[in-house]
């Protein structure tokens, strides 16, 4: 068991938050050379947010909780690996072969936002769990993220035609029940992934 006062542990998180930020601006200067980079559209992607998400968890942790209660770090960490989790495993499975996803991701990006960090924080969560576990019905509460994430793209999209993933496209082949299959099918999994995350984390006290 790696010690909390680790001091190469807390300057990895540090590092690993700093490197997940700049593959960001990577990413958002990638598009730009491609002339397609739009603020608002960019930072509506999940991995984007999931990302910064993250970072921004490390860097908690690594400069001792800002004041932040032991329960609420837990839960925002496991939070973190969850979305970062649903991140990894939809670009996998439903993403990462699209002729039209290669061509805007770039490769360096690519692999700190959908392969390094997944690994890390999952790694940072099994290494040096927190110090109390919530329940699982509590932790449920962090599928309200990824469900406000689904619902606001499939509102924006209604409205302006652009959705961020072609998944969430009711204009392609399947329509709306195939948007209902694929959103339903990621829910289930993000469930799953939840018993996982909290199985890797001795019990705690909440």
């Amino acid at each position: 068991m790696i010690r909390k006062e680790s001091l190469g542990w807390n300057l990895a998180r540090l590092s690993l938050a700093a490197l997940t930020v700049y593959a960001v601006f990577v990413q958002a200067n990638h598009l730009i050379a491609k002339g397609g980079f739009q603020l608002g559209p960019f930072l509506s992607f999940f991995t984007i947010q999931a990302n910064l998400i993250a970072a921004a968890v490390l860097v908690i942790e690594a400069v001792g909780g800002l004041g932040i209660s032991q329960s609420r770090r837990g839960a925002l960490r496991g939070a973190s690996v969850l979305y970062l989790g649903i991140t990894g495993a939809v670009y996998a499975v439903l993403l990462s072969r699209l002729p039209m996803v290669k061509q805007i991701v770039h490769p360096f990006a690519d692999g700190v936002h959908h392969l390094l960090m997944p690994l890390w924080v999952l790694f940072d969560w099994v290494a040096l769990p927190p110090a109390s576990r919530p329940t699982f019905r509590r932790s449920l509460w962090w599928l309200v993220y990824p469900l406000a994430f689904l619902f606001f793209s499939l509102l924006r999209g209604a409205i302006t035609g652009w959705y961020p993933y072609p998944f969430l496209n009711p204009s392609q082949p399947g329509g709306w029940l195939a948007v209902g299959i694929v959103s339903g099918i990621i829910l289930i999994l993000g469930c799953g992934m939840i018993w996982v995350i909290l199985k890797l984390a001795p019990r705690g006290r909440l």
